[in-house]
């Protein structure tokens, strides 16, 4: 190593250096800023302020000389790292600890949802044939767990039959009751059903998956099937977090997913599907593969390994999937009616109409 090399990498340790001791400084802040928002009764994370921020760290990474895209990237780094700061300083139990029941504990939210209640005080119980959840009691039958339960969460394989929320509700069980199927409309009737009769029954959504390591930005849906306080006294097991609750009537659930899950998937499956039939290897295509070809592919892998059956439970169940499938293939016909044309006008007003309908700056999946 040359002397000059040697002294140019002990200058980039000092810049590293300094640059840490500033993100130290601003982390630094960043709980004072947490402290600021718990007094005045604001959220952990506001897109708004977010925004803000990715905008002027584009324009200064510019001003300096440097990719804009870089001066994000740094952006959505520290972003991360203080909404985690500011939600773990969130205050933890202090409400009456319940007893809650977890039907279907062993599964990947049972666990996640186990570990969350346990985090927050309560003394949570599985029901689960599928084996034991460290860290709770195990119920040996259904009977004996809708006994000593205050809250029972089912959260089992979304299945067309629902059986176990079904088992639960024959009980009749004191209890809040609550699933957390991402499609509804298998069993909007016997919900409402089960209100009617004066049970305590709602329906939840968490709209993330059990790998999420902070619920800042995350979305829980509350649905109401018929008993208001029902639905607030579920609301209420989420309090003092960062997450945000939207509050819906039942019905009104799956015509938003099938966008928000529905669509989504569909984009992916399509591209999967379209590929797998193309002709050429993945490994071919990658020798002269885009940016944007990759962005896509790593989307498309990621629901190509995931549960198959689930996420047809999800286009098949869905009351709502046929207007959508018909809706996607008219906008196919629209797109290669415009590609086809003589003149760009078409294909250059599907792409403006895309471009409008997004906001300037997405929110940053914090993980």
């Amino acid at each position: 190593m040359t002397d000059r090399l040697a002294e140019l990498r002990t200058a980039i340790a000092g810049v590293d250096e300094d640059l840490l001791r500033l993100v130290a400084r601003r982390l630094a802040l960043s709980r004072e800023v947490g402290a600021a928002k718990r007094a005045a009764g604001q959220p952990v994370r506001s897109f708004a302020t977010e925004a803000e921020v990715l905008a002027r760290y584009r324009e200064s990474a510019a001003a300096h000389g440097f990719d804009p895209q870089l001066g994000e990237r740094l952006a959505h780094h520290l972003i991360g790292a203080t909404v985690r700061l500011q939600e773990e300083a969130l205050p933890s139990g202090g409400a009456t600890a319940q007893r809650i029941l977890i039907v279907g504990g062993a599964g990947k939210m049972g666990r996640w949802l186990a570990n969350f209640f346990l985090s927050k005080g309560h003394r949570v119980a599985s029901f689960d044939p599928a084996g034991d959840v460290p860290g709770c009691a195990t119920e040996s039958s259904l009977a004996t767990g809708l006994a000593a339960a205050e809250v029972v969460i089912v959260a089992t394989p979304l299945e067309p039959d629902a059986r176990p929320l079904r088992d639960v509700l024959a009980a009749r069980p004191a209890a809040l009751v609550a699933d957390i199927f991402s499609m509804k409309s298998h069993v909007i009737e016997d919900l409402r059903a089960a209100a009617a009769q004066g049970m305590n029954v709602t329906s939840l959504h968490p709209l993330f998956g059990p790998e999420v390591t902070t619920l800042a930005g995350r979305v829980l849906a509350v649905l109401d099937c018929g008993s208001a306080p029902a639905a607030d006294q579920a609301a209420a097991l989420f309090r003092d977090t960062a997450v945000t609750i939207t509050r819906l009537p039942v019905e009104a659930h799956d015509a938003f997913m099938q966008y928000v899950l529905g669509l989504s998937h569909l984009v992916s499956i399509l591209f999967f599907t379209t590929l797998a039939r193309c002709g050429r290897s993945f490994d071919d295509l990658a020798t002269v593969a885009s940016t944007t070809f990759y962005k896509q592919a790593r989307v498309a892998a990621e629901v190509a390994r995931e549960n198959d059956r689930l996420y047809y439970e999800i286009q098949h169940l869905n009351r709502h999937s046929p207007r959508l499938l018909d809706l996607m293939r008219r906008s196919l016909d629209a797109i290669a009616a415009a590609a086809r044309a003589e003149r760009p006008d078409a294909f250059v007003d599907l792409v403006q109409r895309g471009r409008a309908y997004f906001p300037p700056t997405l929110p940053a999946d914090l993980g």
